[in-house]
């Protein structure tokens, strides 16, 4: 699984459903992410070029989501309970 992944998967769990993220190689090979995402209510989460990691970015979203009083739910597909890999299908673009 890939940093990707995983941070497309976090989105989920919020209620992300419209998700795009492209990772790059910034200075000294540290990884970058962008991060473009909307959820039903059309709530918008971007986050530009930036080499700070996964780490960085997985706590960040999660502030963010406080911030915004967006909280995390157990089933972003209800009715049906999907693999990971069945998630990920339905969310990248």
């Amino acid at each position: 699984m890939t940093g990707k992944d995983i941070l497309t998967l976090l989105l989920t769990i919020y209620g992300f459903t419209e998700v795009k993220i492209s990772s790059y190689k910034g200075h000294g090979n540290t990884q970058g992410y962008i991060i473009d995402a909307y959820n039903k209510k059309r709530d918008y989460y971007y986050i530009e070029e930036n080499c700070e990691g996964l780490l960085f970015n997985i706590t960040y979203l999660i502030n963010w989501m406080d911030e915004h009083n967006i909280k995390p739910t157990y089933s972003p597909f209800p009715g049906e309970n999907y693999s990971i890999k069945e998630i990920l299908k339905k969310v990248i673009n």
